[in-house]
């Protein structure tokens, strides 16, 4: 399994953190550990869970601020726009 090297503070990207996060959780239900390790792995888990909650978070209020970016500036409520006539067939 990876780890990030000693004194290396740079998180692991999203993808890399999901692998991880996946070995961890095989590794336990394969319950060839011992409880310490499997508390160990514990731990490890729930951090790269947190991590992934995280970036996806992070992901979700970019792709929020892109699209707000895009909205007309006038109003909150629906575009006052005319709609269009239905089509005539």
């Amino acid at each position: 399994m990876s780890t990030t090297p000693p004194g290396d503070a740079t998180p692991p990207t999203f993808e890399e953190a999901l692998r991880r996060l996946d070995e961890v959780v095989a590794r336990l239900e394969a319950g060839e550990v011992g409880l310490e390790e499997a508390l160990g792995l514990f731990e490890q888990g729930q951090t790269l869970l947190a991590a992934c909650r995280e970036r996806l978070a992070a992901a979700q209020r970019r792709i929020e601020e892109l699209t707000a970016e895009d909205l007309p500036a006038t109003g909150t409520g629906p575009s006052t726009a005319p709609e269009a006539p239905p089509a005539p067939f």
